[in-house]
């Protein structure tokens, strides 16, 4: 199901809860303040210049914008030089319409994304009001007014793109000055390594992410037993789109080689969802060669990835809801191998002789701990009852490090969001992020 352009708030900037940390939400929603400089991470700019035929620029032209999904309307006046500015709107596509006596009205569709500076000019031609002149076409690519190189990875592409593991953020892959650093899923952005301590895999100090306006680069340290990290903080379904610039040296973006910047999916005035269910399992898969020729089982690894996400109004031109849930089952076990380390009944006589100097036919009592203790001797003493204890406890010990080891992925992430229209130009949303990782 294909999803609809979604509104976002235009002045207030509320923080993403990150990993159950929600506390800030309410003292920032009680802060109703102009944050210019924090919004062009949130919104998009849009502005243009308005001329005639002659290419003179007309002051004075009425330039009213309305966004498509959710009916929400601005308007301002050109200056004296013609030119006109929303300097923060949601990202979306919005049509606009300008109008002056004794001009035809021209009526433009443009696309407003995350971070960007859009410029539309607009031309008008010499006619009855009641004339509509209507503009079809597509936002130049190029952006005169910004210096910076960025992309973004809008809400088509996400949607139409197979992604392994769900996480938006494998889509960076996508735009220039990227590449992987090696197999554990590092990203360089310009040049500069990612982080191995971060959830992101890229999120240290030389790349910096936003979610919703708000710093969201994590440092969960997940690498460290098995080579897990956590699979995604924000479901694939819960972005709406986001940018990837490079080298955007601005107090804007807070310096760093990279910048990620993301927002979230909100409802609009119809209703929109969807459901998903993957599963794939070992079982339909072969064994590799190596194990193969080893002799070894066939590895086990049964993923199942499910979730629905949902959108719509409460109040119509007003009120906004939309909730995602994602959740991902994963039964991974490590196999741990060491045939010279694992002993069995065949093998036990010669390999107590051949590292403890036991002879054959002597027998072990029984293991009294899972570990051995320090011991005084400083030869291997076969006659010795603590001696025998302790190499009993090393050998369980050994033995029960070795096999098949139980490994989970498991991972469910809640992210629901509340958009509130308060007037053509005010608006304030409230944004939930619940991860839980196992």
């Amino acid at each position: 199901m294909k999803a609809e352009f979604v509104l976002r708030p235009k002045r207030v900037i509320l923080p993403v809860a990150n990993c159950l940390r929600v506390s800030s939400l309410l003292a920032v929603l009680a802060s109703c303040v102009w944050l210019s400089a924090q919004n062009v991470v949130l919104t998009g700019f849009l502005s243009g210049l308005v001329s005639d035929k002659s290419g003179a620029v007309v002051p004075g032209v009425s330039v009213v914008i309305q966004n498509l999904a959710t009916g929400i309307q601005q308007t301002t006046t050109t200056n004296h030089a013609g030119l006109y500015q929303f300097p923060a709107l949601m990202p979306g596509t919005y049509s606009i319409r300008a109008s002056r006596e004794g001009f035809r009205d021209v009526q433009v569709l443009v696309a407003v994304t995350v971070g960007n500076t859009t410029s539309q000019d607009i031309k008008l031609q010499v006619g009855a009001a009641t004339d509509t002149v209507k503009v079809i076409g597509t936002t130049p690519l190029l952006r005169p007014t910004e210096s910076s190189a960025s992309t973004v990875i809008d809400r088509q592409l996400i949607e139409d793109l197979p992604l392994n593991g769900r996480k938006y953020t494998n889509f960076m892959m996508l735009t220039p000055n990227t590449s992987y650093d090696g197999d554990t899923g590092l990203v360089s952005i310009a040049g500069q390594q990612g982080g191995e301590d971060s959830g992101y895999a890229n999120g240290n100090g030389s790349t910096s992410f936003t979610v919703d306006g708000s710093n969201a680069t994590n440092n969960y340290f997940s690498d460290i037993v098995g080579r897990n990290r956590i699979p995604y903080l924000f479901g694939e379904d819960s972005i709406q789109e986001f940018q990837v610039a490079v080298s955007p040296y601005t107090a804007i973006y807070g310096g760093g080689a990279g910048f990620v910047n993301a927002i979230t999916r909100s409802g609009t005035n119809a209703f929109h969802g969807s459901a998903f269910y993957y599963n794939r399992n070992s079982v339909f898969s072969a064994n590799d060669a190596l194990d193969k020729s080893l002799g070894n089982p066939k590895p086990q690894d049964d993923l199942q990835q499910f979730g629905a996400g949902l959108g719509g109004p409460i109040l119509r031109n007003r009120l906004w809801f939309f909730a995602d849930y994602e959740q991902q089952l994963r039964n991974n076990p490590i196999p741990v191998i060491n045939s010279a380390l694992a002993t069995n009944p065949t093998n036990l006589a010669s390999f107590l002789t051949a590292n403890f100097g036991i002879p054959a036919g002597t027998t072990l009592p029984p293991p009294n701990g899972p570990l051995p203790v320090p011991g005084s001797d400083s030869t291997p003493n076969p006659s010795n009852p603590v001696y025998l204890q302790q190499v009993s406890n090393v050998v369980n010990a050994l033995n029960a490090n070795l096999g098949l080891k139980a490994r989970k992925g498991n991972d469910w992430v809640l992210t629901p969001r509340l958009d509130y229209q308060a007037s053509a130009r005010d608006s304030l949303f409230l944004s939930l992020n619940v991860n839980r990782f196992n």
